[in-house]
């Protein structure tokens, strides 16, 4: 990446910060669910680091991700155990945008 990440529409970051509130929290309730949302996040986000290196490309994975989840997971033994598959992609892509702001 060669200069600053774009702006993150608000509407963007309104579900990105929705996403992280539905999952993070479960860290304190639901130890084994918290467990099983951030290796699934992290699993998106290694995803996410081999495919995009701005905004546009993360926002366009989006919709392929949340209907591949399922069989990502399953492919490394993983089971979605109810966590919604929009939410574990939207964290890890809220994630990514980090990683590349601060690179920025």
């Amino acid at each position: 990446m060669t200069g600053p990440l774009d702006p993150i529409p608000p509407a963007v970051l309104v579900r990105f910060t929705s996403a992280e509130s539905r999952l993070y929290p479960m860290a304190m309730t639901d130890p084994e669910g918290y467990k099983r949302a951030i290796t699934l996040v992290g699993m998106v986000a290694n995803e996410l680091r081999r495919q995009c290196d701005d905004l546009e490309s993360i926002l366009e994975r989006r919709p392929d991700l949340i209907a591949a989840l399922p069989g990502l997971a399953a492919a490394k033994g993983l089971e979605l155990g109810g966590l919604p598959p929009d939410a574990v992609v939207d964290a890890a892509s809220a994630l990514r945008c980090r990683e590349l702001q601060a690179r920025a």
